[in-house]
């Protein structure tokens, strides 16, 4: 069951009509248990069993039960860290030694062969309570009542924003429904472009822009590629700015994270033109999640550009 993006304007009704979750920044999982542990599943349905032992090993759940829920790798200050997840969701790199992994439980379709998916939300998450113990690798996550004040909570903590779940609502797999409500928390922040990069099959000459962080010596540190919320339009004025400051060379200290693909698509410019983007956070390699251009500040220089990213 997936949730539609909302607001909590759009969450409305009687009292206690909607309960309140965080919105963990991980990877959805369905795992079912069997004689030798969990399974676990991937939103497509690919195995993922393999990639996060120390989940599939969990022992003490009921038979022949499903759980809906995220495995999540949190950071040295408690907080979920998807750059932490991301090689192992790749099934590279790091393995439970150098970035264990929690499995986040929302949610019980079946308990002990009975299918649960008709009984409420709130009969499942009784159940669920009831039936999980918690430990290091397996955790029950909170819900609460008043979404605003949760809202403004996880937004105070860097976390990813809210889901509303309507408590008399049924599960509906494989259905984006109204009864589920996603609010996520988009920063908008000021950074720096150092190129622009050509779409190969669009033929777009500007597809994307590439942001980045002055950092020192008047280079920047590479941010992310971002393309969404650029019309034609805007594309064909902002590239008339920029094909007036083209130079050589990448301004960015280092271009490892862009694959010759790109490079070969890059036409880098003078790190000189500052851009408001909305982000979720950071994602993989830490570069910014679902970027978006909101608008260019020409009031800004680079030197306005705080380290962080000038949160405006």
């Amino acid at each position: 069951m997936l949730a539609t993006p909302g607001s909590l304007l759009s969450v409305t009704g009687a009292p206690l009509t909607w309960a309140f979750e965080v919105k963990w920044d991980g990877m959805r999982i369905i795992s079912s248990t069997g004689d030798g542990g969990l399974w676990l599943a991937s939103r497509s349905g690919a195995d993922a069993t393999a990639r996060f032992p120390e989940v599939a090993s969990i022992v003490g759940l009921p038979p022949d039960s499903v759980l809906d829920g995220e495995i999540v790798a949190f950071d040295e200050d408690g907080l979920p860290s998807f750059s932490r997840l991301a090689p192992r969701i790749q099934g590279r790199g790091r393995g439970p030694g150098d970035a264990p992994v929690t499995l986040l439980v929302f949610d019980l379709l079946r308990l002990r062969g009975v299918d649960l998916l008709d009984r409420t939300y709130d009969e499942r998450r009784a159940l669920l309570v009831d039936v999980i113990e918690t430990s290091a690798q397996l955790l029950v996550p909170g819900v609460f009542d008043d979404g605003a004040a949760l809202f403004e909570s996880t937004a105070q903590r860097g976390l990813e924003g809210v889901v509303a779940k309507r408590r008399g609502s049924t599960y509906r797999p494989g259905v984006r429904s109204a009864d589920w409500v996603k609010i996520a928390h988009r920063r908008t922040q000021s950074y720096v472009i150092g190129g622009w990069k050509r779409g190969v099959e669009s033929g777009r000459p500007l597809a994307s822009v590439l942001v980045g962080t002055p950092s020192r010596d008047g280079m920047l540190s590479y941010d992310g590629a971002v393309g969404s919320g650029l019309s034609e339009r805007q594309s064909a004025a902002l590239l008339q700015v920029l094909t007036e400051t083209v130079r050589s060379s990448p301004p960015f200290e280092s271009t490892e994270l862009l694959s010759d693909d790109v490079l070969a698509t890059v036409t880098w410019v003078e790190p000189l033109l500052v851009v408001d983007v909305e982000h979720l956070g950071r994602g993989g390699q830490g570069l910014l999640r679902a970027p978006s251009v909101v608008r260019l500040r020409p009031d800004l220089g680079a030197d306005d550009v705080a380290d962080d990213g000038g949160e405006s």
